[in-house]
């Protein structure tokens, strides 16, 4: 199933793929200014000239999708706005399909991280003699964790800062061991035992910290990673005991409310304070224990803010998100769908948790119909193939050369970044990788159910298959229960195609297909073709191709090569070049009281777009005797749609403002993902001049650049930023005022869920007029920014 591209978050029943299976609130700094935003693109099919990059080896860090973008003869019209051309049908690979729980708020039960059928398809594969199946169930009847001999060890407390956890987690090693022992062999006493463990803490547990009341220890809140992780395998181990016919009704109510009351609400508050501060694996998880907790408890809310954490869903209310959400985690995507997990700079341990605890997240909403898996193309897969790649060796046993882009630590923001070392050799000179067995759910989901390839993940499941424990906060036995056979469907073609206008050329990445031997790029002036070959790419490369086209509007399709290939290619993308304008919205008050604009979609097509105008905004005396919206200085604001900024890596932003006075830190132009994630134009900041600035992370990471003044008030100006690679250039009145070279981050970077024109997230609103705002794909030059200064 494919979900919207664009930053906005919306659950859609999921389709499951026929092959073996079941056919505290962050605010902007005040001292420092920061912005960001994001883009994507996607189309149909074409051929084009021009030589280009080569795909060979890891690129260096750049990169990001391209909307389309105006001439550079024509830097002022868009095309009459027509009908939104429907997208034509996707054909149906599916071969079921339901109302996913987000919706309905109803679960399927057995429906954490093993189903029903699921546990009959393991069964039959065991009962076969099947391999892995059948070697990995025979462990689990020799494993010392799965026999009948033993007695739980309940407590009243656990804390992560004395020995008591480890009676917490060697009782839920036992009791998940004893449960699925019960479910493949049918022994009921496996499932008494193991029942016998869940009512022992239910009656007992209640409290999870980090250390205990009177003790003199540094409380370091780590109690909220054990709630939620521990939380989750306490509810896996429920789930599979609730269709146990000899667990009491009772007992099972007993249970879920020790979790509702203990652990839960640990999760909750966490996830519901968006709290960026902290690392991904906090999020992940608080999110894994609250979906856990929320299915097994039929708790429809709990599940909800779970998938909405995630997915970075703030349900048309203002909110941050922290670093676990899917565009805060993928700190930057890299060409090749090359994800930087937040947690990649840290260390190896760290990065795999993330995989760990995300793949069971992805998993679990999965079984509800909720496919979090695929969201914004498959984001966590790129973050999975970037983690799994720094654990890897080349053919010559050296580690792998990662693009990095810098990235500020969320615990340590004003003394440490991190760096590069976290992927070179050990000190001994040794390098191996880390053996967390986390992969399974994320391979078997990607490679055996859908098709996809992962090459760097496949690499890591083998390696770490022997783990099969992994540590405390891993699901023990994921070989046996997440294994599916592998892929037998017939090839795809190439998926989830971008296309970016990068540092003046042409950037493409795509997902590759199992069975794959290379790739052949291929580019054309019409979408209907003809396509000439630009490119080959091996399929043991990583997949993107830069090209460099002559000017013109040029269509980019991927076709994969080997035995069994399909005939058709992938979805075509549409990339002009040097760029063009890709949406305009005059706000002269033509359109009466609503401020309406003309986006140009990646596909072509035109589409009008409204703006809301928030918090008292009023219209006012514009620059050629027509009407401008007037921003009080305090709370007003025009909200744009999400998805303007979603494909953009070189781009220009124009804008006409007439400033009264104004604050610091106010905003002409806002956009990001939330206040921690975002770009933004701001009359006065840093060191008092007119700045644009975009960040990533909380704005310790902000690049930004700054004039030597700030915006003139009582006259109207022409404000514009260009960004073509790494080069920023901001102008005033068609003259450059300031520019910088490590302008690393783009809008397609840090999303654009929430965009406003006349206000940011936290500070006053601008004071004063603005019109004939515009937004480019490709950045225009200093002669076509002189010529917006002076159109009329």
């Amino acid at each position: 199933m494919q979900l919207a591209e664009s930053f906005v978050y919306k659950l859609r029943p999921m389709t499951h793929y026929s092959n073996d299976d079941d056919k505290k609130a962050a605010v902007l700094d005040r001292r420092t200014f920061f912005i960001g935003t994001a883009s994507a693109l996607a189309l149909g099919t074409t051929a084009c000239g021009g030589g280009g990059g080569s795909s060979a080896g890891v690129p260096q860090a750049a990169g990001v999708a391209v909307l389309p973008q105006p001439a550079a003869s024509d830097a002022g019209q868009l095309p009459a706005a027509a009908p939104a051309a429907q997208p034509a049908a996707a054909a149906p690979a599916a071969v079921t399909e339901r109302q996913p729980a987000s919706v309905t708020g109803v679960f399927r039960h057995p429906g954490l991280l093993v189903t029903e059928p699921d546990f009959a398809r393991i069964r039959e594969l065991i009962k076969t003699g099947q391999q892995p199946w059948t070697d990995w169930y025979k462990k689990l009847c020799a494993d010392k964790f799965s026999i009948l001999e033993t007695r739980p060890y309940p407590l009243a407390g656990v804390y992560r800062q004395d020995g008591s956890k480890n009676n917490l987690y060697v009782d839920i090693w036992r009791a998940w061991s004893l449960a699925l022992r019960w479910k493949l062999s049918g022994d009921d006493r496996f499932a008494d035992k193991a029942a016998e463990f869940l009512d022992a803490w239910a009656d007992t547990l209640k409290e999870i910290g980090t250390v205990p009341p009177g003790s003199t220890a540094h409380d370091d809140h780590t109690f909220i990673l054990m709630a939620g992780m521990q939380g989750h395998q306490f509810a896996q181990i429920g789930e599979i005991l609730r269709t146990y016919p000899g667990w009491p009704r009772d007992k099972l109510k007993r249970f879920q409310d020790m979790l509702m009351t203990v652990c839960a609400p640990i999760s909750s508050w966490f996830l519901s304070e968006g709290r960026m501060g902290s690392h991904a694996n906090w999020d992940m998880a608080s999110m894994v224990g609250a979906m856990a907790i929320g299915i097994f408890c039929d708790n429809a809310e709990l599940y909800r803010l779970a998938c909405d954490s995630y997915a970075a869903n703030n349900r048309g209310k203002l909110r941050n998100f922290g670093n676990g959400s899917a565009l805060h985690g993928v700190y930057y995507m890299h060409p090749g769908h090359f994800g930087q997990w937040e947690e990649s700079g840290r260390d190896q341990g760290h990065a795999t948790l993330g995989m760990s605890l995300g793949g069971d997240v992805m998993e679990m909403a999965w079984n509800q119909g909720d496919d979090l898996y695929g969201l914004y193309n498959n984001r966590f897969l790129s973050a999975a193939e970037y983690v799994a790649r720094t654990n890897l060796q080349d053919e010559n046993g050296k580690p792998y050369v990662m693009p990095y882009v810098l990235e500020q630590n969320p615990t340590a923001p004003h003394t440490s970044q991190w760096t590069e070392v976290a992927f070179g050799p050990t000190p001994d000179g040794k390098y191996i990788g880390f053996g967390r067995n986390c992969w399974e759910p994320i391979f078997n989901h990607y490679v055996n159910r859908l098709g996809i390839a992962a090459p760097n993940v496949a690499r890591m499941v083998p390696y770490c298959e022997a783990k099969y424990g992994g540590s405390s906060d891993d699901i023990w036995w994921p070989t046996l229960i997440h294994r599916r056979v592998p892929y037998a469907g017939s090839m795809k073609p190439p998926s989830g195609l971008t296309g970016y206008l990068n540092d003046g050329r042409v950037l493409l990445s795509w997902w590759g297909s199992v069975g794959a031997t290379s790739y052949v790029v291929q580019c054309g002036s019409s979408a209907s073709g003809p396509f000439t070959t630009v490119a080959t790419v091996a399929a043991d490369q990583l997949l993107t191709y830069t090209d460099a086209p002559s000017s013109g509007t040029w269509f980019y399709q991927v076709i994969a090569q080997g035995p069994g290939a399909p005939g058709t290619g992938s979805d075509i993308v549409r990339v002009a070049v040097p760029g063009e304008l890709c949406f305009r919205m005059p706000l002269d008050g033509a359109s009466g009281l609503v401020p309406t604009g003309t986006l140009l979609r990646p596909d072509g097509t035109t589409t009008v777009v409204e703006g809301k105008l928030v918090d008292g905004v009023t219209w006012g005396e514009g620059r050629n005797k027509d009407k401008a919206p007037m921003f009080d200085g305090k709370s007003s604001g025009i909200q744009l749609p999400a998805g303007l900024f979603s494909n953009l890596d070189d781009f220009t932003v124009s804008i006409w403002a007439y400033a009264n006075g104004y604050r610091w830190d106010t905003c002409i132009l806002f956009a990001g993902t939330d206040a921690n994630s975002a770009l933004g134009i701001a009359p006065q900041a840093g060191r008092g001049g007119l700045r644009f600035g975009i960040f990533g992370a909380t704005g310790n990471d902000a690049r930004a650049l700054e004039g030597p003044s700030a915006l003139p008030t009582r006259r109207w100006v022409h404000v514009a930023y260009t960004q073509e690679g790494t080069t920023g250039r901001l102008y005033l009145d068609g003259v450059e005022v300031a520019n910088a070279d490590y302008m690393t981050l783009t809008p397609r970077q840090v999303g654009d869920q929430v965009t406003f024109l006349g206000r940011n997230w936290a500070h006053p609103a601008f004071n004063g007029r603005l019109q004939d705002f515009r937004i480019y794909v490709g950045a225009l030059s200093a002669v076509e920014i002189a010529a917006l200064a002076k159109s009329d």
